[in-house]
């Protein structure tokens, strides 16, 4: 019985993400708050994308933030005495909130371990 809840789980788990994989997407905005519309990837791009620009001299400063959907994503990051920039990836849904690197949280594994954890504790 506990094997075929858990089995339920998963299956419900993996159908949501498979067909509601989301970005917050924008191009060359200056800020973050600017950044918040959502698209729905389609099921060749896993990934979203976040690069952040930024350059200037003295106190002129420019900076852009793009999201997307993407199908291949490799983070990096630059700097010169000029700029910097980066790419950060992750890939789940609206995973890219926010323009920094970071701890993504993933409700679907926090859902799943849970539930792992509730079967376990009654056997």
């Amino acid at each position: 019985m506990a094997a075929s809840i858990l089995i339920l789980l998963v299956t419900a788990l993996l159908i949501g993400t498979a067909y509601s994989f989301s970005c917050y997407t924008c191009i060359a905005q200056s800020r973050n708050e600017d950044c918040m519309s959502t698209t729905t990837c389609s099921a060749s791009e896993p990934y979203c994308m976040t690069t952040v620009a930024s350059a200037g001299i003295g106190s002129l400063k420019y900076t852009s933030i793009t999201k997307t959907c993407s199908i291949a994503c490799k983070a990096s990051s630059f700097g010169t005495s000029l700029g910097s920039g980066s790419v950060s990836c992750c890939s789940t849904s609206l995973c890219n909130v926010s323009g920094a690197s970071g701890i993504k949280y993933s409700y679907s594994a926090l859902v799943l371990s849970l539930g792992l954890l509730l079967v376990l504790r009654r056997n």
